[in-house]
């Protein structure tokens, strides 16, 4: 089969490489799927560069989201042959391998079948970035209807994905973005209101929307700009940090935290054991489907443009970036 990977960390154009590998064979309790699409995070690219955490052996495939066919399984498998699939968080991409490849093998646990209604496409751009959202709102910011969220970083996967969510679960939402060309599709996912991440009064900002401070705070940016949303927090508010893009430290005045009894809390998807990614993923489809939500797909790339595709995320983008698979055999 053919696969992306690399075989020492570095730089990811030089390093990550397509090319000819064994099929391998699932064990006990595993699946062996063929895959259509895969998924790209930012992560991905850190990994293969040595700056994320807990890499697997080497050569490795990275690559955390995906969807195809299930090729081979256990007579004792709740799946068959044919089903069609997408992989929920596991350690796929990070210690094992990931759906850069035609093939994949995945723990049976943390695969799902595809939803009713959803393209090959959509079941390979959802779980990681729903799953994210999901925790950081329900399962550790335990959003109530009716609460206000702002979500900073909103054109982001997650970003995206959590005002879809949000609104769905009766919030009142506030987007953040620099670029007013995004505006009418973060309405459209749910956005209230829409704020400009680089404005100078944040707080006069969201007072303006909200009559008052903010609930809950999904952080996508944190950095410089945590002090910031610090301000524009509520009495017993809450701020899930899901990501660092405007850098990994910050200066903040602790008085504040103190004062609105604030809890500023980290958010990893990956600490979800198989049981719970299940159980959450049932829950955001439920969710989902009350408001006839999809997750939104920036671009689709050939396997054979991989490089060209993380280039394309890096530059950023308004939803997910997928790789088509099987685009080599056709």
């Amino acid at each position: 089969m053919r696969a992306w990977r690399f075989t020492e960390f570095g730089d990811f154009t030089e390093n990550y490489t397509m090319g000819d590998y064994d099929l391998p064979e699932p064990g006990d309790d595993e699946v062996l799927i063929r895959l259509n699409y895969s998924g790209l995070n930012p992560a991905d690219r850190l990994l293969v560069e040595g700056k994320y955490p807990g890499a697997g052996e080497l050569p490795l495939s990275v690559g955390r989201d995906g969807s195809g066919v299930v090729e081979k399984a256990a007579a004792t498998s709740r799946f068959k042959p044919g089903d069609s699939v997408l992989l929920l968080r596991s350690a796929i991409g990070i210690t094992q391998q990931g759906t850069l490849a035609e093939y994949v093998i995945a723990p049976e646990a943390v695969v799902a079948n595809t939803p009713k209604g959803w393209s090959m496409e959509e079941s390979a751009a959802g779980p990681l970035v729903y799953l994210t959202a999901w925790k950081a709102l329900v399962v550790q910011g335990h959003l109530k209807e009716g609460e206000s969220v702002l979500v900073t970083g909103a054109t982001g996967g997650v970003g995206m994905a959590a005002v879809q969510l949000a609104k769905s679960l009766g919030a009142t939402v506030i987007a953040q973005t620099r670029d007013s060309a995004n505006h009418d599709t973060l309405k459209k996912l749910g956005a209230d209101f829409i704020i400009d991440s680089n404005t100078p009064d944040l707080v006069g900002e969201v007072q303006k929307s909200l009559k008052g401070n903010v609930d809950l705070i999904i952080e996508n940016i944190a950095g410089d700009s945590l002090q910031h949303h610090i301000n524009a927090a509520n009495l017993n508010g809450r701020i899930m940090v899901i990501g660092m893009l405007g850098g990994r430290s910050s200066t903040i005045e602790l008085g504040q935290v103190l004062f609105k009894q604030l809890r500023i809390e980290g958010v990893h998807v990956g600490k979800f054991v198989p049981t719970q990614a299940q159980d959450a993923w049932k829950r955001v489809l439920e969710t989902l489907k009350k408001v006839d939500q999809k997750p939104a797909i920036s671009k689709i790339f050939p396997m054979d443009q991989v490089q060209e595709a993380f280039a394309h995320l890096k530059e950023g983008h308004m939803g997910k970036v997928l790789v088509q698979v099987d685009s080599l055999n056709q």
